[in-house]
């Protein structure tokens, strides 16, 4: 049974950890954010408490004004949900959800938990709304190319395998069945990942939770996918810094400011490999079964799902600078583009983005 493994970005005061949960197309590039170094300075205060930790293979982090009778409460409620995500939707875990759908030898409905279904269900909008382009069950394409477990030894699948892989892929036809709770694979052999998508349904969840607490004042990181809410411990609106695509070190493109809302990015500036003179990215094409070629490095995307903008990031960078914002200009998308010049990296932003910009 194959399992596909995703590659995070460090986050500006975390280590790196070893996923469980695998790249489909992309990998998922931290954001960070200047709000945090400033948080740093203000956790003594008492109105703003912070709880971390680990999960999906990644760091998690919820900076909230809350009262501190409720933090222990909070934190359980937070680390058991977080647990049930992962139970649920890993591809590390032999008996999660989903690795059971996907060991399930049949395209009959199989019923599925809540979480799975909800999931599937937007991951199967998405591909219908790009065209194909974000595709869950690409994973024998990524091990073909050797960006999974699988070591290749940097050699280039030859025409004919990359055919045969695009031919047997699936997901389009799969179908979830809400009434009855249960998904029938596109095929027996589907091997469905979620990992471009579940990490931003799992700050949906956990900012639900938050809420319910009644705390209107809060920020919900998993992994650079993540949620705002109110204001930051120094009381204005929560400041997100969009990451320089550069590989040689971490500085700031662009400061926007989400308010209520759910802030993704997508990048391809760290896993790849060369070979002959030819770089090959980890993410790759659906359509093609070849790794990305093209000028745009980075993607970020608003959205007041973070389960959404997690998977639109990924479609628009597998679509590339020009396809992309076409994209996202006819779905009112608000992107942000980074673009690979020359010399520099050339910004790009739709007008749904601007009213986000921090002057």
């Amino acid at each position: 049974m194959r399992r596909y493994r995703k590659t995070n970005s460090i986050f500006a005061d975390s280590k790196t950890f070893q996923p469980k949960f695998q790249s489909m197309t992309r990998m998922t590039f931290r954001i960070f954010f200047i709000s945090a170094l400033l948080l740093l300075a203000a956790c003594d205060e008492p109105q703003y408490q912070k709880i971390n930790g680990f999960t999906m293979g990644t760091s998690y982090q919820v900076v909230f004004k809350g009262k501190s009778k409720n933090t222990k409460q909070l934190k359980d409620d937070i680390e058991r949900r977080l647990d049930e995500l992962n139970q649920n939707l890993s591809t590390y875990i032999d008996d999660s959800d989903l690795m059971l759908l996907n060991s399930y030898q049949s395209t009959d409905c199989k019923k599925v938990t809540t979480d799975t279904l909800e999931v599937t269900k937007t991951a199967l909008y998405v591909y219908t709304l790009s065209n194909g382009v974000f595709d869950p069950g690409l994973g024998p394409l990524i091990e073909l190319w050797g960006f999974d477990r699988k070591d290749t030894h940097q050699v280039i699948p030859s025409k004919n395998q990359i055919n045969e892989e695009l031919s047997q892929l699936s997901f389009r036809s799969t179908k979830v069945d809400v009434s009855e709770k249960c998904i029938a694979k596109g095929s027996e052999d589907l091997f469905i990942n979620l990992s471009a998508i579940a990490k931003g349904y799992a700050v949906d969840e956990i900012a639900q939770i938050v809420e319910g607490f009644e705390i209107n004042n809060y920020m919900v990181e998993i992994g650079g996918e993540l949620k705002t809410s109110g204001n930051n411990p120094k009381g204005h609106s929560w400041n997100i810094a969009i990451e320089s695509p550069t590989s040689e070190s971490r500085t700031v493109q662009k400061v926007i400011n989400p308010g209520i809302m759910s802030v993704a990015t997508s990048g391809d500036y760290r896993n790849y490999f060369e070979k002959d003179g030819k770089r090959y990215s980890h993410t790759i094409d659906p359509t093609t079964g070849y790794p990305i070629d093209h000028k745009l490095a980075s993607v970020t995307v608003i959205n007041e799902s973070a389960m959404l903008a997690d998977a639109l990031a990924t479609a628009i960078m597998v679509m590339g600078p020009e396809r992309g914002l076409e994209f996202a200009n006819a779905n009112q998308i608000p992107v942000f583009l980074i673009v690979k010049g020359a010399d520099e990296f050339i910004e790009v932003q739709n007008k749904a983005f601007e009213p986000y910009l921090k002057n």
